[in-house]
């Protein structure tokens, strides 16, 4: 891929027609790229917010009986 000087920053606003721009005159290779980093965004984004739930569960107490509560599954539900 070819390295230029960075482009000048863009309003938010006009952004989207821009990266559509930027995206018709990618190459298979460049859009292959492209979507890789699309999804370890995506892969990001919906680990902070797990994370964050995890976290608030933990707070509100909700993790507190897991244990006894899988011993009790486990007692109740004995494997061959």
């Amino acid at each position: 891929m070819k390295r230029g000087l960075p482009s000048s920053p863009v309003p938010s606003e006009q952004l989207k027609p821009v990266l559509h721009e930027k995206i018709e005159r990618m190459s298979g290779e460049q859009l292959a790229l492209l979507n890789r980093v699309l999804l370890q965004l995506e892969i990001e984004e919906r680990a902070d917010r797990l994370s964050e739930a995890f976290d608030q569960d933990h707070a509100a107490g909700r993790w507190q009986r897991v244990a006894e509560l899988v011993r009790e599954f486990r007692t109740k539900h004995r494997y061959a």
